[in-house]
């Protein structure tokens, strides 16, 4: 009896990942969740020995304006606007569940998303980002090693840092220096993503991302990659399209500059689906 009791309350989900950057993925568009304390539920399954674990949790629901509406967990259960990753990821979920056609419109909380699945890869269309919201050559003293940064939201507030190099950025480095960027709310009341950058050539950069709701440093992030990319053309260190390399793979950004706007934005990778199952409730009732 107990069980069953058990296996009565399992629930679907999917295991994907971007270019590293993974995700557990529910269709709730029947409120399979909706009985669920969401906060609570995604910072449970995300934990990595007691539970499935991964960097956040994907939502897919109806939307009465588009083909699906995305929501976007971060495993500390905090409600992102977007993530770039997630939505390549969700994108390529619906087609392959029938919610959507190999092109589809998704919305978000930062709006409406365009995407296009092909075979294992995903393009997904940014909206378009006016240049005077993205703030260069800024200063602050955040440590010794950080003073110099840069400032972009797509779909979520990203700073960029440049290095000559990783040899010195130990994972730990990462983290120690995120945190005190992330956290500093004379600058960024609300947080930010912390990217660290190097040039490679003149259509390359390297990227390492503390993510803000991580909490840690990710083998990816979709619209870090997005931001360091634009900011980097911006700055005359690189030309589009910007190849993006990052601890779990390769992204590819497309943009076009015209006048104030950056327009024609696209995110490329691959959108891999890992696991199907189901999790059961002594994965998030611990």
């Amino acid at each position: 009896m107990v069980a069953e009791g058990i296996l009565m309350n399992k629930i679907p989900f999917t295991k994907m990942n971007g270019a590293g950057n993974d995700f557990i993925v529910f269709d709730n568009r029947d409120g399979i969740l909706d009985n669920l304390d969401l906060k609570a539920f995604v910072k449970k399954i995300c934990d990595r020995r007691f539970s499935l674990g991964a960097d956040g949790v994907l939502v897919l629901e109806n939307s009465k304006i588009a083909d699906f509406s995305m929501r976007y967990f971060n495993s500390d259960g905090s409600e992102a606007e977007m993530c770039g990753n997630g939505a390549r990821c969700i994108a390529r979920f619906a087609y392959l569940k029938g919610v959507a056609k190999e092109k589809m419109i998704f919305e978000t909380k930062a709006g409406l998303y365009e995407a296009e699945v092909v075979e294992d890869r995903v393009r997904v269309k940014f909206p378009d980002v006016d240049l005077s919201k993205i703030q260069l050559d800024q200063s602050y003293k955040f440590s010794e090693e950080l003073e110099k940064y840069h400032f972009a939201t797509v779909g979520v507030p990203h700073t960029v840092f440049y290095v000559d190099d990783f040899s010195n950025l130990t994972h730990e480095k990462i983290v120690e220096l995120g945190r005190k960027v992330r956290y500093c709310t004379e600058i960024f009341p609300k947080g930010a993503n912390v990217n660290f950058v190097k040039v490679i050539d003149e259509n390359t950069i390297a990227v390492r991302t503390y993510e803000r709701g991580v909490e840690d440093e990710t083998y990816a992030c979709g619209t870090g990659a997005v931001s360091c990319a634009i900011v980097s053309t911006l700055l005359g260190k690189v030309k589009p399209p910007v190849v993006v390399k990052v601890l779990g793979g390769t992204l590819k950004v497309h943009f076009k500059i015209e006048g104030q706007k950056t327009t024609e934005i696209f995110l490329e990778g691959d959108a891999r689906v890992v696991a199907e199952g189901y999790i059961l409730p002594d994965g998030w009732s611990w």
